[in-house]
């Protein structure tokens, strides 16, 4: 391996560290982690976080990238056949454990999503993927229905799956995770039937 590449591979091994350390701090509950509190958590200087990310917001991105990519791994899948409720199950146990796994970092993130383009830009690409999942999930259903119902219906789905909506079932109305289940399931079943 040649200088360059040495070089090139120890920017990566401490960019990685940094985005790391901060999404420890976000999981753990710092909702603003500052850059000293990641820099120490990777055990790097402040300025080297600032020299591998040009600000906390691009950092928050890579962040969200690395959360993405840890989700993703540990979500049970959607299955797209089977019976309405089997369907409606494994796209709410799916939404359950990815709002449950994420929730400290989407925490954070409402925050800043504000005031940053790339998290407001990254949550609506999320919620295009949600979108499609609904759509293929439940697209008998959906494919019996005129545009305009179809559209309203995977809107009202995508909002009963999202963090939102899961949060104030959760943390206000102290839902137990299976009554939370029991309700998002039986809503948009409702909403299909209706």
């Amino acid at each position: 391996m040649d200088t360059t590449d040495g070089r090139q591979a120890r920017s990566e091994r401490t960019r990685g560290a940094v985005a790391e350390a901060m999404l420890d701090c976000l999981q753990e509950g710092i909702l603003r982690p500052s850059a000293k509190q990641v820099a120490e958590r990777a055990e790097v200087s402040t300025r080297a976080v600032f020299r591998h990310f040009e600000n906390m917001d691009s950092l928050f991105e890579q962040v969200c990238e690395l959360q993405i990519e840890r989700v993703d791994r540990q979500l049970p899948l959607i299955v797209e056949e089977g019976t309405l409720d089997e369907r409606i199950q494994s796209l709410v146990a799916n939404s359950i454990a990815r709002n449950q796994i994420t929730s400290p970092v989407r925490r954070a993130a409402i925050l800043t999503e504000p005031f940053s383009k790339q998290l407001r830009d990254r949550y609506a690409w999320f919620r295009s993927v949600l979108r499609r999942q609904v759509r293929a999930s439940l697209a008998s259903e959906l494919d019996a229905l005129d545009e305009t119902a179809r559209r309203d219906i995977v809107a009202a789905v995508a909002a009963l799956l999202s963090f939102g909506y899961w949060d104030e079932l959760k943390s206000h109305e102290k839902l137990s995770t299976a009554a939370t289940r029991r309700v998002i399931c039986s809503t948009i079943k409702g909403l299909l039937q209706s």
